[in-house]
């Protein structure tokens, strides 16, 4: 019940506020509309393990920076908030899945047109009844289709339950077989197993009915006749939803990212005053054997993995797009089947799977079951990225090359690869960001040895080491974005080499004699 409350109300709210972001960026000319995308962006790359530590240090009665600013202006004032209770919970589950729902929802509000908003207005309906009766039917599919992934990763999610629901004793699925697991010994593999199954056919229950509520139906609103992108004037109420823009910005990374500053500065959690300030939670940190050996695992297991994936998705992108392979929508569709399995249940499939199979025991325990689990998990953002790139390049580029004698490797290599590498670097960087925060499937993996950091800061907050575990998440956020701004550099390249590539398929192969 826990579970199916939770993903009802998040769902809810994050679509809700997702359709009003696109609507502001879409339709209208509200200021500062420019920011959403990169802000949507950047809060979607980034792990939700690390929202979820954030504000369960950000949100705490008595030491959460909100609350302690809140007490120092109200001197006698209890605390504004309690994060560890299920108005914490949805607001934060809620907040951090926004995202997720602008992305998918964005295409419908730039898809529509004005005349049919027009024809409305002629005939006598104001703009918000219009809005209404209108374009709100219009995206109805569109909107559902959001919903129900929407409530198909409420049901999965791990990180903020885990952070804020599990010390308030609110479980859902994934915290209640995360405790079968962890905190019972023997662990309770049954019961999980149970669970995990329990939570398989409601999924694929949830997918069948979106199969029959959208089926092959089209839903067009955009025609060759008289469409035209329009904005609405909003008027003097434009700046009000700026403020909200830069409202939820300060909720979604501001704060977050102050928390964790200001957390891992001080030696006392909560206490914040210029005496207490100090480097030694940096240091800590650095000399903890075990976040030393998860940062060498993570940075391993997010290159290669990330590598590993990439490579992977791109030859499935390319079968997919490129071919006329009988399978390859077969293919297509296989490779969504992990993006639909929540990640604490792929992790315990996989640790069964190779337990009982002969031969592959001897994985059990390795870092190289947790590199296959991660590259599962991920597989299906990566051919996403990869699929996209090479839908937009047109097959007479290959056709010119191979007309003049050149193989299918030659055309790949020369042509194709250098097309898509801003891409495949781009899926690279983003797969990498994901693995390196992903927890789900590593809490149920790792072994002592093979610790990566999602684990390492999960194990120094619950070992009551909140500002160590700050730290480590603030040198993490660091080199984050260093690695972006590298991979900035790296993209002006390649862009450089892709517009040569462009510019010479005649002479990607020597002329065949006549």
């Amino acid at each position: 019940m826990n579970s199916v409350i939770l993903a009802i109300s998040v769902t809810t709210i994050s679509t809700s506020i997702a359709a009003f972001f696109a609507f502001l960026v879409a339709r209208t000319d509200t200021p500062l509309r420019g920011w959403v995308m990169p802000i949507m962006t950047l809060i979607y790359v980034m792990p939700g393990i690390f929202f979820a530590f954030a504000w369960a240090l950000l949100g705490t009665p008595r030491a959460g920076l909100i609350n302690v600013f809140w007490m120092n202006l109200i001197p006698g004032a209890g605390p504004l908030m309690n994060i560890y209770s299920w108005p914490g919970l949805i607001l934060i589950a809620g907040m951090i899945t926004v995202p997720f729902k602008f992305l998918l929802i964005l295409g419908a509000f730039y898809g529509m047109d004005m005349s049919l908003e027009e024809a409305s207005r002629v005939s006598g309906a104001g703009r918000w009844k219009t809005l209404v009766l209108v374009d709100l039917p219009l995206l109805a599919p569109a909107m559902l289709g959001v919903f129900i992934l929407g409530f198909i990763r409420g049901l999965q999610s791990l990180e903020v339950p885990l952070f804020i629901g599990f010390p308030a004793k609110i479980y859902v699925f994934s915290t209640r077989i995360f405790d079968y697991i962890r905190n019972y010994f023997p662990a309770h593999y049954s019961e999980a197993a149970a669970l995990c199954v329990t939570l398989i056919a409601a999924l694929l229950l949830l997918v069948i009915i979106q199969w029959k509520l959208l089926g092959n139906r089209e839903f067009i609103t955009i025609t060759g006749k008289g469409y035209r992108p329009e904005v609405w004037k909003l008027g003097k109420i434009r700046y009000f939803f700026s403020a909200l823009i830069v409202f939820y910005a300060l909720l979604a990374l501001v704060l977050p990212a102050t928390q964790l500053l200001m957390g891992s500065l001080t030696k006392v959690f909560g206490l914040y005053s210029a005496n207490l300030l100090t480097l030694e939670n940096y240091r800590t940190a650095i000399e903890d054997t075990m976040v030393r050996r998860a940062v060498v695992n993570t940075l391993v297991l997010a290159t290669v993995g990330g590598l590993i994936t990439m490579a992977l998705t791109t030859a499935v992108a390319y079968i997919v797009a490129r071919t006329n392979y009988r399978l390859r929508r077969l293919l297509d569709l296989a490779v969504w089947v992990p993006w639909t399995l929540p990640g604490i249940v792929l992790g315990i499939a996989l640790l069964w799977a190779y337990i009982s199979v002969p031969g592959l025991r001897s994985l059990y325990g390795t870092s190289w079951l947790l590199l296959l689990g991660v590259v599962v998990t991920v597989i299906p953002v990566g051919v996403r990225v990869m699929a996209g790139s090479l839908v937009q390049l047109s097959k007479e580029l290959e056709e010119s090359s191979r007309v003049l004698g050149a193989s299918w490797r030659q055309s790949f290599m020369t042509i194709v690869l250098p097309l898509v590498a801003r891409s495949f670097l781009y899926g690279w960087l983003v797969v990498a960001i994901i693995i390196s925060g992903e927890l789900s499937v590593p809490l149920l993996l790792y072994a002592p040895g093979s610790e990566v950091l999602s684990v390492a800061i999960l194990a120094l907050q619950f070992d009551g080491k909140p500002t160590v575990a700050a730290a480590v998440f603030s040198m993490v956020l660091f080199a984050t974005a260093m690695v972006i701004v590298l991979v900035k550099i790296v993209t002006a390249v390649l862009d450089r080499w892709a517009a040569r590539a462009a510019a010479r398929p005649e002479v990607m192969a020597e002329p065949v004699t006549a």
